[in-house]
């Protein structure tokens, strides 16, 4: 195999200077940069990444580890981490953990023997043990999670105010004279879940509602899981009036068992979701969502590696970033409210 040592021999030229070349960084003349390419050319030399991490101590890769591809929510972060990092001259090695905890620690390994220069996690889990090993194991690693605390340590975190969406998406039913709402939501132990359980709950109780436990579901983040728990619910003799999805994907599980039982959104049935992800302009009728800034979330976590890589920081930063609903069309108001809660809700 051709080395980076083979070029510069052949381009009469040091080692650095060939690594300058390829990684188009500091001055080198035309004609020093012209017989550098002549040499890669002749010699068929294809960049080494592991090469240029042994001259720049960096490979320009960082990992991105997240639960489920499938999920919507999940393939637009990937999307913004890629695009962000792109720009940055920084490739991305995807790991998709199935919410496998195992799994997980096996990927973290396989990014550390890489070399990779940092590490982005979008773990919904609060007592991920995997980040702590990494924070302990290797503090000078440039580390981000988005969309979770992890309790115990200091790291980057990169989050949507999860509790203020929760409260937003219960309020908004509430002046619409719903009482008899539920909360389907994903695993119990996801930092998401429990605040927007706690966003949930803190708004019934300013509107002196009790919570209904048996309204209150944990599940998976995933549209099957929406729909078997939408069933359950809307099967109930005293079913709800309207449900708060904790994602958009659970908010189309509901939509479809809404449809078989034949109860119509909103008209019998509002249907609230989180993350305005494309699924909420997709479906009939289009859904009223929390929007979650997902983009500028991965942006931002990518950019926190890069301080941290660059200016060799050691970066402990907490962003997080305010939702706001968006309204559409799979809310109405509730035609048997009372007078007096339709005069709160103004």
């Amino acid at each position: 195999m051709v080395t980076i040592k083979d070029v510069a021999k052949e381009a009469n030229v040091s080692i650095s200077t060939v690594s300058r070349v390829l990684n188009q960084s500091g001055y080198t003349s035309e004609e020093t940069r012209k017989r550098v390419m002549e040499a890669v050319e002749k010699l068929n030399f294809r960049k080494n990444l592991m090469a240029a991490a042994l001259i720049n101590k960096q490979t320009s890769t960082i990992g991105l580890i997240i639960p489920d591809i499938k999920n919507i929510f999940y393939a637009d972060l990937t999307r913004a981490v890629e695009d962000t990092a792109n720009a940055y001259g920084i490739n991305v090695v995807l790991c998709n953990t199935d919410n496998n905890l195992n799994k997980e620690a096996k990927y973290i390994d396989f990014l550390i023997q890489k070399g990779v220069d940092g590490i982005i996690f979008s773990t919904p889990e609060v007592k991920d043990k995997n980040i702590k090993t990494v924070i302990s194991q290797y503090p000078d690693l440039p580390v981000s999670v988005i969309g979770s605390k992890i309790r115990g340590i200091q790291i980057n975190e990169v989050l949507v105010d999860n509790f203020e969406g929760g409260y937003i998406a219960t309020r908004h039913l509430l002046e619409l004279g719903h009482t008899n709402i539920a909360f389907i939501s994903g695993i119990l132990n996801s930092f998401a879940s429990i605040e927007r359980k706690k966003g949930f709950e803190t708004a019934l109780k300013d509107w002196d509602i009790e919570v209904n436990e048996d309204f209150v579901i944990f599940d998976q983040f995933k549209i099957e899981n929406g729909y078997k728990n939408a069933m359950h619910l809307l099967t109930k003799p005293n079913r709800p009036t309207a449900i708060f999805a904790a994602n958009d994907a659970i908010a189309v599980g509901v939509y479809k068992a809404a449809r078989e039982l034949g109860i119509r959104i909103p008209e019998d049935l509002s249907v609230v979701g989180f993350d305005n992800s494309q699924y909420a302009e997709i479906v009939y009728p289009p859904l009223t969502t929390i929007q979650t800034p997902i983009f500028e979330m991965g942006k931002r976590a990518v950019e926190l590696i890069v301080k941290m890589i660059k200016e060799k920081q050691t970066v402990k930063e907490t962003h997080v970033f305010h939702p706001t609903i968006i309204k559409r069309e799979s809310t109405a108001i509730l035609e048997h409210t009372s007078p007096l809660r339709r005069e709160r809700s103004k």
